[in-house]
């Protein structure tokens, strides 16, 4: 796939573009920010008869075609109210010919282990392009058996399966150190994590057998890790970029944490450049993307803003989302490690209040060696301030002053220009300029902070 896009879908008022060429693509997240809005875009691309066909037949043709309207003006921004429009490699979703393609879709909401697993009730749940879901496991079973105990293997794990192909291909889990066997009742006898690293193991084992090579394979994960211990998330991750190397992937994340991961991993272990990384976010009500392989530098906003021929709007424009990324570039550096929300991060520094971050760690490493503080030690005044000085970085308060000013010409030149304020002079030169000159002190900062270029982080 080399380009999609999308407008007044879901939580996107605006249109969106994703520039893929034909790579794989990383999307970090918070909560709330439209992931689940991209991973629905893509089942509709890929499923939407199969969509479609969870309507009710047994109603009379005119309300069979009212229901199916209904159904996709549910997809529609509520604040627009007007009808989506997804584009795929510049074709309409509705006549785009998907019949080259094999899409496998597996988001954690749509994986919920109950008291056993069954090889063919876990994969119809799914969004799988496979035509015969139980004869795969006919013919296949004993292959995805040895395939999941020997990856297990390699994730250390003392657990192993066995499918149960007399019982409609039941999963017995046997740890032989416990000397523990269950089919049944397997929540109460083994930890959440380790079923839905089986549940996984199990799920890409049937993909990888089911894949058509001759067809233009799609690999979609949303949120996938979450329900993972921390330990067997570098193999889990380290897994699917090896093992679907042929695939384009899609993995969309809120764990700030794994997002670094497979950055690191796609840049130093597996060297794959066939990647993309974008961030989605939301602010002022308006749900937005950015792609890190497009982001400009400030320069190039400078050296166009200068030029007699651009648009004065556009500079406006391109102002305002340079600032944006760069404000949420920075939280992303706040958040490793911990769960934090970046509006509150933003607050925090736009108020002038200090934001704790030293060498790495940020204010919960600071919680717990104030916890030690408090437990070993006498002087107990003295050695907090110091510990909290200690993660006061200086840095941070010159900052905290380039957003402020940053702030007041967000207010007064940024959102007048990328708003188009009709018949009305709303800003100067002298604006302009300082805008960019504060957005160059921001970039340079970032840049020094994280001893990287901002683009390539």
């Amino acid at each position: 796939m080399n380009k999609i896009k999308f407008e007044k879908f879901k939580a996107f008022q605006q249109q969106i573009t994703l520039e893929l060429n034909n790579k794989n693509i990383l999307l970090y997240g918070e909560n709330g920010s439209g992931k689940s809005s991209i991973y629905e875009c893509l089942k509709i691309i890929f499923f939407k008869d199969r969509i479609e066909k969870n309507l009710s037949t047994e109603i009379t043709p005119e309300e069979y075609e009212q229901n199916k309207s209904d159904l996709w003006a549910s997809y529609n921004n509520k604040i627009n109210n007007q009808n989506f429009e997804i584009i795929v490699n510049e074709i309409n979703h509705n006549t785009f010919d998907t019949k080259n393609y094999q899409a496998f879709m597996i988001s954690l909401e749509e994986i919920f282990i109950e008291n056993n697993i069954n090889l063919i009730s876990l994969l119809e749940k799914l969004h799988l392009n496979i035509t015969d879901i139980r004869n795969l496991c006919n013919e296949h079973y004993l292959q995805v058996q040895e395939n999941v105990n020997e990856t297990l293997l390699q994730f250390k794990e003392d657990i192993k399966i066995e499918i149960d192909n007399e019982d409609d291909f039941a999963i017995k889990i046997i740890d032989p150190k416990k000397n523990l066997e269950r089919k049944s009742d397997i929540k109460k006898f083994f930890n959440e994590a380790k079923l839905n690293l089986i549940v996984l193991l199990l799920i890409f084992n049937v993909i990888l057998i089911a894949q058509d090579t001759s067809k233009k394979r799609i690999l979609i994960l949303d949120d996938f890790i979450t329900s993972l211990d921390s330990s067997n998330r570098t193999f889990i991750a380290k897994y699917v970029l090896e093992k679907f190397s042929e695939f384009q992937s899609f993995i969309l994340t809120h764990n700030i944490s794994f997002f670094n991961l497979i950055v690191f991993l796609v840049r130093e272990i597996v060297n794959n450049q066939n990647w993309i990384f974008g961030n989605l976010y939301e602010i002022n009500n308006q749900h937005k993307l950015y792609l890190k392989n497009n982001i400009e530098r400030v320069s190039k906003i400078k050296e166009d803003y200068l030029s007699t021929t651009q648009d004065i709007e556009e500079i406006g424009n391109r102002i305002r989302k340079k600032f944006e990324i760069l404000l949420y570039e920075f939280s992303k550096i706040l958040m490793i490690g911990a769960v934090e929300d970046s509006k509150k991060i933003l607050e925090r520094l736009t108020n002038g209040k200090p934001v704790y971050y030293k060498d790495g760690n940020t204010a919960s490493d600071l919680i717990d060696e104030l916890q030690n503080i408090i437990t070993v030690n006498n002087n107990l005044s003295a050695n907090l301030n110091v510990k909290i000085s200690q993660y006061k970085n200086a840095e941070f308060s010159n900052f905290q002053h380039i957003l402020k000013e940053l702030k007041l010409y967000q207010k007064v030149t940024m959102h007048p220009m990328s708003h188009g304020t009709l018949g009305m002079v709303t800003f100067t030169t002298n604006e302009i300029t300082q805008s960019l000159e504060l957005l160059e002190k921001m970039e340079k900062f970032l840049k020094d902070f994280v001893e990287k270029n901002i683009t390539t982080i």
